[in-house]
């Protein structure tokens, strides 16, 4: 069972998911991406996000289906966003807790129910994290949706707050459009 989505912008690329695939096409299509965006990025700009690319690779949540970073600017940083299918799960309690687990959370998140036709109902969630000592709140946006077919987690990496905020309209596209594929 494969997962189908459409991005809205070049501003998302896909990130391969394989450990066995090997290369460095993605960058290079991440890059490209960055260049027709932003005409005026430097080669040092453009160096500092060839060198991070792999890095959001290796965020990736262990088991994804899909990788996604969301690059907004021609800078070191974005937001990465790992997406998993599985067969059908009863999840049993809460759905807010089956994708957040125990993380401290500062106030209460933000749960507002998703509907998409390809795949099945769930919930979108808002939060923020609990901070380290001297360290700002991160952000997170994660969905869980099930369907006779599936189940779909898709889990964005902790963030700062305005990254995930500029993200989070096209992200909802994003899952607006995952279909399964046989």
């Amino acid at each position: 069972m494969r997962l189908e989505l459409d991005a809205p912008s070049s501003a998302w690329v896909r990130v391969p998911t394989d450990p066995s695939e090997r290369g460095e096409a993605w960058v290079d299509e991440a890059l490209d991406g960055v260049r027709r965006r932003h005409a005026e990025a430097t080669d040092e700009q453009l160096d500092a996000v060839r060198r991070w690319l792999p890095q959001a690779r290796e965020r990736l949540l262990p088991g994804a289906s899909v990788g996604l970073v969301h690059l907004p600017e021609p800078a070191p940083f974005g937001l990465v966003v790992s997406i998993g299918v599985s067969e059908p799960q009863t999840i049993e309690g809460s759905l807010v807790r089956a994708l957040l687990g125990d993380a401290e959370l500062v106030g209460r998140p933000v749960v507002d129910p998703v509907e998409v036709p390809g795949i099945g109902s769930g919930i979108s969630v808002r939060c923020l994290f609990a901070p380290a000592p001297e360290r700002r709140p991160a952000a997170g946006l994660a969905y869980l949706l099930q369907g006779e077919r599936a189940t779909v987690r898709v889990m964005a990496s902790p963030a700062p707050q305005e990254l995930v905020a500029s993200a989070a309209p096209s992200l909802a596209k994003i899952v607006a459009s995952l279909r399964l594929v046989d």
